[in-house]
């Protein structure tokens, strides 16, 4: 059971999909011109630049680091800045030559060639993964390529914590530039509202940092806005000191669905009486399973970051609803103890080695709807589970109150476009996984029928949200567009400020871009 536990989580983990070879660059043209920029790296950064040709062992270990099959592609040569002067220099240099490049934090995203690039210089700021801590003005200052146990391993002997990734071994930059769901959201935000101060390295290869009472406008717009302004090598986080706190996994058979949905609207309702309790409920198919019958497994993650010290013997407040004397039941199995954030988010990373597939929307929180979505989902299974090459396929339901918005506007804001909304609401998404590039058609029928015929139940109920969480997203869903207007225009006007050459629009083309922002969304076209 605990490996698939270890599968039901798998979506933890952020990011989004596109299909693999499909952001190949093949023209010759471009590989020459790719092979020339390497060779101008070579020379002013030696042993720092490796390629198929220039320390293959690194360079194979580089390619092997992605976590998805998705983004492991063969770019014609990679860099490893270890400071932000090298960045800029880095920079400065492949914006001279027109170089198209991308860059890597974790590497734990799945769209292909969000963090890689196929002809072209990736920059790898692995090299940069560094973590301290000012007790004096609570400040935790973290560089960009470090994964989130490596922030909490250091802090947690500290004694002290700031908000961030549910699963260890996701990386800083990616997640807080996308905004950046964690266990703190219900008091904190979201990870991009906690920091503090940017450090920024522009298109032109210059140096600049961002506060709310410097360079504001840029401050804000990074919040949210990922690869589109430039590249963040130094994150100040406001931190806070945190003990032990309660969480883990709990498993469930798939009767319990009814009244788990109950209990999920509850928590979600109630979350800001007892604002240190966090949920994710995972609903996922294991087709390869033997018995049909114990194919639908039920995770639930319950984390209460309330500072604790000892054992707890009953659920905290906010989980009464899911607790063993509740018409849920006791869990099939449970890894529910006091521990601390490296332990807790240790043991939520996911299978790698695979092809994977996000796609997500945000839906009203609703008992009725999130009934209806089930059935839907259960109608879905019938369709294809007699088709095994998944290796499985998870739901995942994630409570979004208004509570989090008023934590992030306290905080100055940032550029998700929440603020619009004076309601309750659910984030929903799809994580397929899947061994194998010959299925990837196979998964992306799938994606699409389940997303198209929930997105129609919910458009037909007024029930569903523009906001689509950009680590999550389908490639052809448009996150940035999902913003709203009024977000969408601020980290427009910061890109034509700060990135004058439009150098994160015209030679890194990975991501999402703004040039096809606001034009629409696969599965929900009202945007």
């Amino acid at each position: 059971m605990k490996s698939l536990v270890h599968l039901a989580i798998a979506a933890l983990t952020g990011g989004g999909l596109h299909l693999a070879g499909a952001a190949a660059v093949e023209d010759d043209a471009a590989a020459s011109s790719a092979a020339k920029c390497c060779n101008v790296l070579e020379k002013s950064f030696p042993g720092k630049t490796f390629s198929a040709t220039n320390q293959q062992n690194l360079y194979q270990k580089f390619i092997a680091s992605y976590f998805s099959v998705n983004d492991r592609l063969t770019p014609t040569c990679a860099v490893s800045p270890k400071t932000t002067r090298d960045v800029a220099a880095v920079v400065g240099l492949l914006s001279k030559n027109s170089c198209q490049f991308a860059v890597k934090s974790g590497g734990h995203g799945i769209v292909t060639g969000s963090s890689n690039i196929e002809e072209g210089v990736t920059i790898d700021l692995r090299g940069m993964r560094s973590v301290s801590l000012n007790k004096q003005n609570k400040t935790a200052t973290v560089q960009p390529g470090a994964k989130w146990i490596d922030v909490y391993s250091y802090l947690d002997a500290l004694g002290w914590a700031i908000p961030g990734g549910r699963a260890g071994t996701v990386g800083v930059g990616g997640l807080t530039s996308g905004g950046g769901n964690s266990f703190f959201a219900a008091r904190y935000g979201f990870a991009c509202d906690n920091v503090k101060r940017f450090e920024v390295v522009l298109g032109n290869g210059t140096v600049i940092e961002a506060t709310n009472a410097t360079n504001a406008d840029l401050f804000t717009a990074l919040k949210g806005s990922q690869n589109n302004l430039g590249i963040i090598t130094k994150f100040d986080f406001v931190a806070f000191e945190q003990s032990d706190l309660w969480g883990g996994t709990a498993s469930y058979g798939k009767q319990t669905v009814p009244e788990q949905i109950k209990a999920f609207y509850e928590f979600t309702k109630n979350l800001k009486d007892d604002p240190y309790g966090s949920l994710i409920f995972i609903w996922s198919y294991f087709p390869k399973i033997p018995n049909e019958a114990d194919r639908i497994v039920i995770t639930n993650l319950y984390e209460y970051t309330a500072n604790l010290t000892g054992p707890v013997t009953t659920y905290p407040p906010p989980f009464k609803g899911f607790a063993p004397d509740s018409p849920i039941g006791p869990p099939t199995a449970n890894t529910l103890r006091v521990a601390n954030l490296s332990s807790l988010t240790g043991e939520l990373n996911s299978p790698p080695e695979l092809s994977n597939l996000y796609a997500t929307l945000t839906l009203t929180n609703n008992v009725t709807v999130l009934n209806e979505v089930a059935r839907i989902l259960t109608e879905e299974i019938e369709y294809y589970k007699n088709d095994t090459f998944l290796e499985y396929g998870s739901i995942l339901l994630q409570p979004l109150p208004r509570l989090f918005t008023d934590r992030s506007v306290e905080r100055g804001g940032n550029v998700l476009g929440l603020d619009r909304y004076k309601d309750d609401n659910i984030i929903f998404q799809l994580d397929l996984a899947w061994n194998g590039t010959q299925y990837d058609e196979r998964a992306r029928s799938l994606a699409d029928k389940v997303m198209g015929d929930i997105t129609t139940y919910l458009e037909g109920e007024k029930a569903l949200k523009d906001f689509q969480y950009l680590n999550y997203a389908f490639q052809d869903q448009d996150p940035l567009g999902g913003y709203g207007p009024t977000a969408l225009g601020k980290i427009k006007a910061a890109s034509e400020k700060y990135d004058v050459g439009q150098v994160f629009q015209k030679l890194v083309p990975g991501g999402f871009k703004l040039a096809g922002a606001g034009s629409g969304n696969k599965y929900n076209r009202t945007i």
